[in-house]
């Protein structure tokens, strides 16, 4: 017979489940409020979210997620709770309200802090908490500490946060407290335990279907902001966490896919629709070399006369702004008239979605893989590749250099770049001590000057490539710099997100990079010694987290400029060429226009030729063709957006439905990431005896 004690012990566990409801509708309504207040910072009416119906359907389906994040959140209390029915000790309960109100706390604390991680991370890269959070992590933590602290109000959100926390605290005490309950009528509280276990249960996988609710679940309209309303930041976050989780040891993406049983189908595919290659290069055996390798033409002229060639990745700097250059907004500060001298790509597309993938990109001629940590932060960082095109140069005879403004801890870019044909291969260290600079690195105008000083004073032809740093957070500017006229118009206020007085911040360290650029082409192009030389600009990734891109401008979101310059007798009259490119794309363009009867694997196309028919990726599931676009989700293996060009200029998109032309396209983009995939694993293959031996001589 069940004691009397045991009666109240249930009726009370039942009394402190039934207050836990109360805490279940208090959070609802916080997270509700955070989807509002998302919708209102950053929804815009022109672009079709003034819809009510669809905008409450994003609301009532973001319950479900907060459902799921919810009970997730006050899964410990949950649980002890229950444990209590079967431990039969005393001071059981009391403790475990002392746990659960401490663990509350915390739990609410962190929802708050995710809540406004995620408003500064909108911001910048147009959605939720996901894993690129992780990336920021990898870079030079010391200066992503600063960044933020110098950029947000980090201090007073925590000391907010920790003061809301106590209150929190406190009122939960209103919660989690003993009350005597009625014990006379057991079967009533077992009702409600066992009903409130299955209300959590439903509560935990927000879905009444055979898989709990997950991210595809949000995609409900054709709307791309509204299928961010419904996810909340903590869920997304998770989520994030789950794939970084699975990143770290997921097997090569080529294993994971299509091809994984057909290798050299994706070799063909690849050949055939990115390089335009067709089936000249193709060999029964499944080399990467056999398809990828190429030579370039001969030219006497460069035999006699090779030129230096020099090639700029600047931070941040996206193409989109360039459009509102005017004599009251000089963002270019002069840089968009050496653009109309030069050969000028305006459909280039950044490669990945972060530095380091886009200069891995432009080192190796390889495209950035979806969902990837890396080339350096992997085991891939110690090898050299086959592909690395500054080794083709220094065989040549070239000196072969890279600059970095900022550590070569970085990304471990230190370790990485030594093996991939660079002679030379310097960093902040490199400059004198005093050298003034950012958290991030020497001030551009001394990055632009180190290179100069190399080249005035080289008596061999040169091949350097470098990378800026000051168009970066905290955009900080030396004060000696004059900076020309920065009046924003109303037109670019019109699209721009957020803080104009941040946006202004963020043009202004545009324009002196802008500046700084410009006065080294001044610098090198008005010096007789060097005008036999190959300049190449490009920018790492774009301009972020400054303005709205709808879906019809989705080409501007992943744009940078690409230009080259130098003399007439190498690169002809200046023009412009639409053909879509890529960080890929640098390294033959420039092998093929400076380096004669070069033999040089990539995985890139020339895009001084006829590229017009030919595609490009980004790592973020996205393949641009001449007639379409697709974004497709790799992780869920699903088709997110499909797009028609509206004209053949190819600036603006409209979304269309197609299954086949869907599936092609991804077809074809997974064929290209599988064959990148299985050259890593080539490559390190190749490689990793001779590391073995190595280790065992030392």
């Amino acid at each position: 017979m069940i004691s009397i004690d045991y009666h109240q012990r249930l009726a009370n566990i039942s009394g402190q489940i039934t207050r836990l409801f109360l805490l279940i509708i208090s959070l609802f309504i916080l997270f509700s409020f955070n989807r509002f207040l998302f919708f209102s910072l950053f929804s815009d009416s022109n672009v079709g979210t003034n819809e009510f119906f669809k905008i409450l359907n994003g609301f009532l389906l973001g319950i479900k997620y907060d459902s799921a994040t919810i009970i997730y959140g006050l899964s410990i209390p949950i649980f002890l709770f229950y444990l209590g029915i079967v431990i039969p000790v005393k001071k059981y309960l009391p403790i475990c309200r002392i746990i659960s109100k401490i663990w509350t706390t915390l739990i609410f604390f962190l929802f708050l802090f995710i809540f406004c991680i995620d408003v500064f991370f909108y911001e910048f890269y147009q959605d939720h908490l996901n894993i690129i959070f992780f990336e920021i992590f990898e870079d030079d933590t010391q200066a992503v500490i600063n960044t933020i602290l110098k950029n947000y109000p980090v201090f007073a959100i925590v000391t907010g946060l920790m003061i809301l926390g106590s209150v929190v605290y406190y009122l939960l005490g209103k919660v989690f407290y003993h009350q005597h309950e009625n014990a006379i009528k057991p079967l009533k509280h077992i009702g409600i335990l066992g009903g409130s276990f299955i209300v959590f249960a439903i509560m935990g996988r927000a879905s009444f279907g055979l898989f709990p609710i997950g991210m595809m679940d949000a995609a409900y309209t054709d709307d791309v902001f509204l299928n961010k309303l419904a996810p909340n930041p903590v869920f997304t976050f998770e989520k994030a966490i789950e794939a970084r989780i699975e990143q770290k040891n997921a097997i090569p993406f080529w294993r994971r896919n299509k091809y994984k049983d057909d290798i050299r189908s994706a070799f063909s595919k690849t050949a055939e629709y990115f390089l335009g290659s067709g089936e000249k290069n193709l060999d029964p055996t499944i080399t990467t070399n056999s398809y990828f390798t190429q030579k370039s033409k001969s030219n006497e002229h460069h035999k006699s006369n090779p030129p230096h060639v020099i090639i700029v990745m600047m931070e941040g700097f996206g193409s989109w702004i360039l459009d509102y250059e005017s004599e009251k907004f000089q963002i270019s500060c002069g840089v968009s008239d050496w653009i109309e001298k030069s050969i000028y790509f305006d459909h280039f597309i950044q490669s990945g979605y972060s530095s380091i993938q886009n200069l891995a990109a432009t080192i190796l001629s390889l495209p950035s893989i979806p969902g990837r940590v890396p080339f350096t932060q992997r085991k891939y960082g110690i090898i050299p590749f086959e592909s690395a095109f500054a080794e083709k140069y220094r065989q040549k005879g070239y000196e072969t250099t890279f600059v970095y403004g900022g550590k070569l801890s970085w990304q471990r870019i230190g370790n990485f770049i030594p093996h991939q044909g660079f002679d030379h291969v310097y960093g902040e260290g490199d400059f004198d001590y005093n050298t003034p600079k950012t958290d991030w690195g020497v001030y551009d105008e001394y990055l632009f000057q180190f290179v100069y000083d190399i080249l005035i004073n080289s008596n061999t032809p040169q091949f350097i490539l470098f990378f800026t740093t000051t168009n970066h957070p905290p955009y900080e500017l030396p004060s000696s710099f004059d900076a020309p006229s920065l009046y924003m118009s109303e037109s670019l206020k019109s699209v721009i997100r957020g803080n104009e007085n941040l946006a202004q911040k963020r043009f202004a360290a545009y324009q002196y990079a802008s500046c700084q650029l410009n006065g080294f082409l001044n610098d090198l192009y008005n010096e007789p010694l060097l005008k036999n030389t190959i300049t190449a600009v490009t920018a790492d990734h774009n301009l972020q987290g400054i303005r709205n891109y709808t879906e019809q401008d989705l080409m501007h979101q992943f744009r940078v400029p690409f230009f080259i310059l130098g003399p007439v007798e190498i690169i002809g009259i200046p023009k412009i060429i639409s053909g879509f490119g890529t960080h890929v794309d640098i390294s033959p363009t420039l092998i093929e226009l400076t380096l004669p009867k070069t033999t040089y694997l990539s995985f890139g196309k020339n895009l001084l030729v006829s590229t017009n028919e030919l595609s490009v990726v980004n790592q973020n599931g996205i393949i641009f063709s001449s007639e379409h676009v697709l974004r497709y989700n790799y992780p869920n293996h699903q088709t997110m957006e499909f797009y028609q060009w509206k004209s053949l200029k190819r600036w603006s998109l409209n979304r269309i439905k197609d299954v086949n032309l869907e599936k092609k396209l991804s077809d074809y983009m997974t064929a290209y990431f599988s064959t990148a995939s299985y050259y890593l694993e080539e490559e390190w293959n190749k490689n990793s005896s001779s590391l073995t031996i190595k280790k065992e001589k030392n």
